[in-house]
């Protein structure tokens, strides 16, 4: 495509102001217009950006090359298959829908119009998780924290498709399986739904997933950590860090530039720790997310997370509600 992609965007809250910023300055996108049922937040965006308030959805469509939906869950699939009836590629932020009946049909519709969705999952852009494509990443246990205090932004939802389903997408992906059982407990305390919830998740060759969401927490905390048969692995999500803590009986299998720790074992038992930073070129995550979904639309490949990758994290998400 030599000219430049025409993407509009569907809905101008919070976090679609901030698609909105990133999209009026990626190289190869054009914003065609933006939309949104509150005439106040469509007025704040064409404002703040400078760009064109479209009459409708549908007059949207008509002139977009692409669609960046950005509007409460509950409106997902409606929104969704409007723009994938039309043959436009989608990019929808996540869960992919409310339910996974219904993200289920939206993927089905879209593969059958051979039309490409790339659901919103950020933490695959984050810098922490980007660091580990360097490392052999084969962990045994898996735990995971993501702590939030209170907003009512996404309070439409359970906190497990709210903030769960982040770490949920980042450990079927680092799995590449889906687990074979999960336990699964939770509360609502300020809201209807649940706001509290942790899940262990078993897969079938052993690995073992301990996963914790809350929006009633005082602090924020989006941790990840691993641990293998010779390594610990600490993402802080929140500051884009990974910690690689390793063991090895070979001095030889040591990176340059790792802080030796010293020895753990005794005799020939013994190993060696070391530790060392994994680092991923820096750059907004919500940027590059972005920019691979223009990629994808121009280059015809598969985005990196696709609606199926979208479906098993909120299948999964749905399972473990429907446990709680």
């Amino acid at each position: 495509m030599d000219k430049n992609l025409k993407i509009g965007l569907v809905g101008c809250g919070y976090l679609g102001s901030r698609h909105l910023g990133h999209l009026c300055g990626i190289d190869g996108l054009e914003v065609s217009g933006v939309w949104d049922v509150d005439p106040d937040a469509l007025g704040r965006a064409c404002h703040d950006f400078n760009v064109r308030a479209a009459s409708g959805l549908e007059e949207l469509i008509r002139q977009s090359d692409a669609l960046d939906v950005v509007t409460p869950t509950s409106t997902h699939f409606e929104i969704g298959s409007l723009v994938v009836d039309a043959g436009l590629p989608l990019f929808i932020e996540k869960p992919i829908c409310a339910t996974y009946a219904e993200g289920r049909q939206l993927v089905d519709k879209a593969k059958s119009a051979s039309v490409p969705i790339q659901v919103g999952h950020i933490e695959r852009f984050n810098r922490a998780f980007r660091a580990l494509s360097g490392v052999n990443v084969k962990p045994g246990f898996i735990e995971a924290h993501r702590l939030a205090p209170w907003s009512p932004r996404g309070g439409d939802v359970a906190v497990v498709h709210d903030l769960m389903i982040h770490d949920l997408d980042l450990i079927l992906t680092l799995a590449g399986d889906f687990p074979a059982q999960l336990h699964a407990s939770g509360v609502g305390v300020v809201s209807d739904s649940v706001d509290i919830a942790n899940v262990r998740l078993e897969f079938e060759d052993g690995l073992v997933a301990n996963v914790t969401a809350s929006r009633i927490s005082l602090k924020r905390m989006r941790k990840l950590r691993m641990f293998g048969r010779s390594e610990y692995i600490a993402l802080d999500l929140g500051d884009g860090t990974c910690e690689y803590i390793g063991a090895t009986d070979d001095k030889a299998e040591i990176p340059v530039g790792s802080q030796l720790f010293g020895t753990l074992g005794e005799g020939e038992k013994q190993r060696i720790i070391y530790r060392r930073r994994l680092e991923a070129d820096d750059g907004d995550a919500l940027k590059m997310q972005l920019e691979s979904f223009r990629d994808a639309v121009v280059n015809s490949i598969d985005p990196p997370v696709t609606g199926e990758d979208g479906l098993k994290a909120l299948r999964l998400a749905e399972l473990i509600v429907s446990q709680i």
